[in-house]
C-alpha cells in the first residue's frame, strides 16, 4: 500500500510560510520572574499535581515488531491547553517521521529499502554519524547514521511505551527571544547510554505562542532533541549528522535551497 506522503508536504508547506529574518542561536537562559513580560500571567496549577500525564499513539510500522501502543509523557502543568496540543503535536509528527522511514526501508519485506530520510541526509550529513554510546562496525555515511538513528527511536519508544525506561517529563520554561535571537525551543540533553533512556526535553512556552514557529519548526526541533535523547552531539550546524537529519525532516525530504539557507533551520534546535 502507498504511503500516504501528505503530512511530510504539510510539514513543508508550514515551515516555508515560517519563512522570516534569519536568527541565529544563543545559549539558553532562564529569566527569573522579574524580567517577565508585564502580560505573562502563569497558568495556575492545581493543588498538589505538577504534572498530568499525556499518552500518544504509537504508529506501528511495517517489519517492525513489539511496539507499544502509547508513549507517555509526564507535560508539566504550566502549560496552556494549547500549548500542551502543539507538544503532542510535535512528538507524534516526530514519530511519524519514523514510521515512514521504518515503512519505507521494510522495502515490502526486504528491509533493504533507502527511505526518503536517509536519502535526504545521505547528501548533506558527513560529521558526527554515530552516537556517544556506539563502538560497533563504522558508521561511515548519512545513511547509516539515520539507520541507526531511527533503530535507536525505536528502542526509546518500547522502553518509554513498556515502563522500563525512567518516566519522560515534558518541562516547562519561559525564554523570550531577544531581539532576532531566538534563544531556545526545545532543549534535551545528549544520552551516554543506549537503553532505557527517558525522551525527556525542556520545552520553551514562549516559542510555542509564536505565530512564526509552525508545526514544521517544532516537529523539526522535538525530532532535534530526540537524536540528543538517542546519543547524538552538536554542533548544530551545516554537515553534522544532529542537524541535517532533522533538516530533512523539516524540508519534507527536499533538496537544499538557497532561498531557505540552514541557519533559518537550525535557528530551533538546542
Amino acid at each position: 500500500m502507498p504511503i500516504n506522503i501528505q503530512p511530510i508536504l504539510n510539514v513543508m508547506q508550514s515551515i516555508l510560510q515560517s519563512v522570516g529574518q534569519v536568527n541565529n542561536l544563543l545559549p539558553p537562559s532562564i529569566l527569573p520572574p522579574s524580567l517577565l513580560p508585564p502580560s505573562f500571567i502563569a497558568p495556575p496549577i492545581a493543588e498538589g499535581i505538577l504534572y498530568t500525564e499525556m499518552s500518544i499513539p504509537v504508529p506501528q510500522p511495517p517489519g517492525v515488531t513489539g511496539l507499544p501502543p502509547n508513549v507517555y509523557f509526564d507535560v508539566s502543568n504550566l502549560f496552556t491547553a494549547a500549548q500542551k496540543q502543539k507538544i503532542r503535536d510535535s512528538i507524534s509528527g516526530t514519530m511519524f517521521n519514523w514510521f515512514l522511514h521504518m515503512s519505507q526501508k521494510w522495502n515490502g519485506g526486504l528491509n533493504n529499502g533507502l527511505s526518503q530520510m536517509a536519502a535526504c541526509t545521505n547528501t548533506y550529513a558527513a560529521q558526527n554519524l554515530k552516537p556517544i554510546w556506539y563502538f560497533g562496525t563504522p558508521i561511515t555515511n548519512g545513511r547509516q547514521a539515520t539507520e541507526l538513528a531511527m533503530d535507536q527511536f525505536t528502542q526509546m519508544i518500547k522502553d518509554n511505551g513498556f515502563r522500563q525506561s525512567p518516566r519522560s517529563r515534558i518541562d516547562w520554561t519561559y525564554i523570550p527571544n531577544i531581539g532576532s535571537f531566538i534563544i531556545t525551543t526545545m532543549h534535551a540533553t545528549t544520552a551516554f547510554i543506549p537503553i532505557r533512556v527517558p525522551l525527556s526535553a525542556t520545552v520553551n512556552a514562549y516559542q510555542l505562542d509564536q505565530p512564526n514557529v509552525t508545526l514544521g519548526p517544532l516537529i523539526g526541533s522535538m525530532f532535534h532533541a530526540w537524536l540528543h535523547r538517542a546519543g547524538f552531539t552538536d554542533p548544530k550546524t551545516t554537515s553534522y549528522f544532529i542537524s541535517e537529519c532533522p533538516m530533512c525532516v523539516m524540508r519534507g525530504y527536499q533538496p537544499k535551497s538557497p532561498l531557505l539557507p540552514d541557519n533559518l533551520f537550525y535557528q530551533f534546535f538546542d
